[in-house]
């Protein structure tokens, strides 16, 4: 365990502007990891100080999603109910003399930015306001009054009296910003909304935040915070800003597209298990001793996983590279594909039920769900041949998706799609003539297993004038309904000698 002076907290704060995204996860899960490694608080915030694009549907979506990964929060918070708080805080730099009233207005800021732009120099708010005669804020005051508004209120940077902010970030080192450069920001807007700079970071401090881990894209607002904190006399957090989720387009992920929804992955189903594994190894390195007995030979890059509890065992926050992580969903499928095998099947059973009631597998009506899917699969086999067909499957596929597909083959009352014959390369009539001699080598076989279905085919081959390819092709279409998949012997097997005689009669 690593070794801080003070008991570990970190929180995870998405906006419920819209639903959570898969980077947003990722940014979760190295939350959730760092807590764990340290015997830590995983405390979930919403904030929703921007009432107007703040919407509960999306925080009930957020804390959904963060309960399908099994992401456990200790606390949970709301910016919406700590108004009082930071009015409180407001306060205390107005006391300080720290702040001031600004009436610029949108169209004011917007002239001033568009002006920096043609002289190609970075907008820096020029502190107008600062300067003007208590007439003029009376003036001003009035007129926002009437429109039912209120000024803006803004940190008086020069008089904090800092040259320079400088921390130690746990991902990029040391990082240094000078103040003058970014200007007196927004506390409070005239639409009486505290701005994310402000409330972030006091209930960063309110809530006792050791470790703040975020997207790299928050750099910027971290030198700001700090002022802020400065400001209040308030003691400064650990920063780690991990690299941001691209996709191989080398544009950033984001909320607004497809493969950055949830959903998608849910729907496809992904492993919850397998999609944190991969978001842990994406923009991170996890390294593994090598040796016996305690004897440490060497070291391994490691990538797959068996639990959340294994990553957070190995979890370094600084081996989180410092460079854009690209998302593959190739290597999405492929950890999905180890996770499925190692993950027994017993376990594979209870995931399926828990996490993928929303999969509507087959297409015959609603009643096809996930759980009834299984739940019928239990009524027809015994338990140790149904645990064998899960078993079979996580060996086969890549995703939950596909196995719940699968699995409607072993049902009895299962019908194959006759219009597929077309899409072989035998007639109807050769088909049939196949499945007649097929049956009737299985049949006058001794026994059921592998090795007689197999010297079955080939007698049919022989008998039937065909090849052994075609042989197999016309067991799996008509057990299956398919031209292709995984091992029909084995399907065969499984299914038992009364189903398949039944299928080919």
């Amino acid at each position: 365990m690593d070794k801080y002076s003070s008991p570990v907290r970190v929180r995870f704060a998405p906006s419920p502007t819209g639903n959570l995204h898969i980077g947003g996860v990722r940014t979760a899960l190295f939350n959730y990891l760092f807590a764990l490694k340290n015997k830590g608080k995983f405390i979930l915030r919403i904030d929703d100080t921007d009432k107007l694009r703040s919407k509960k549907e999306y925080e009930d979506s957020i804390v959904s999603d963060l309960e399908w990964f099994d992401i456990k929060r200790d606390e949970f918070y709301r910016q919406s109910e700590r108004t009082a708080v930071y009015e409180n805080y407001l306060n205390i730099l107005k006391e300080k003399g720290l702040v001031y009233e600004c009436f610029c207005n949108e169209e004011d800021i917007l002239k001033s930015k568009e002006l920096a732009i043609r002289s190609k120099k970075p907008y820096i708010y020029d502190g107008r306001c600062l300067h003007l005669s208590p007439t003029e804020k009376e003036e001003f005051r009035s007129k926002l009054k009437e429109k039912g508004l209120e000024p803006s209120i803004r940190i008086n940077i020069l008089k904090i009296g800092l040259n320079f902010v400088e921390f130690n970030d746990m991902v990029h080192g040391r990082i240094s910003f000078n103040p003058k450069l970014f200007g007196d920001f927004i506390l409070k807007t005239e639409g009486d909304r505290f701005t994310y700079n402000f409330a972030s970071i006091i209930d960063d401090s309110d809530l006792n935040i050791t470790h703040i881990i975020r997207g790299e894209d928050h750099i910027p607002n971290t030198p700001k915070q700090i002022l802020l904190l400065k400001a209040l006399g308030k003691s400064i957090p650990s920063f780690a800003h991990i690299s941001l989720l691209y996709g191989k387009d080398g544009k950033m992920m984001s909320k607004r597209d497809l493969v950055s929804n949830i959903d998608y992955y849910k729907n496809a189903g992904y492993l919850p298990g397998a999609i944190l594994n991969y978001l842990a190894i994406t923009g991170n390195t996890f390294m593994e001793h090598n040796g016996k007995t305690g004897i440490i030979t060497g070291t391994t890059e490691k990538e797959i996983f068996s639990s959340v509890s294994e990553m957070a065992s190995a979890f370094d926050i600084a081996r989180t590279r410092s460079s854009s992580a690209i998302f593959n969903e190739e290597k999405l499928k492929f950890v999905n594909e180890k996770w499925l095998v190692n993950t027994p099947a017993y376990e594979l059973v209870n995931i399926i039920a828990e996490k993928f009631s929303h999969l509507d597998a087959a297409p015959a009506g609603p009643s096809e769900s996930p759980k009834s899917i299984i739940a019928g699969l239990k009524e027809v086999y015994q338990a140790e041949t149904f645990l064998k067909i899960i078993d079979f499957l996580k060996q086969e596929f890549k995703t939950v998706k596909e196995i719940l597909e699968e699995l409607k083959i072993f049902f009895d009352d299962f019908k194959i799609n006759m219009d597929n014959i077309k899409y072989n390369g035998l007639k109807l009539e050769e088909l049939e003539t196949l499945k007649t001699i097929l049956r009737e080598n299985l049949k006058n076989a001794a026994e059921f297993n592998e090795i007689s279905i197999k010297n079955a085919i080939k007698e049919t081959a022989a008998r039937g004038n065909k090849t052994v390819k075609d042989c197999y092709e016309t067991l799996r279409f008509f057990l299956t309904g398919k031209l292709d998949g995984p091992s029909i012997i084995k399907i065969a097997v499984i299914l038992g000698k009364q189903r398949v005689m039944a299928r080919l009669s």
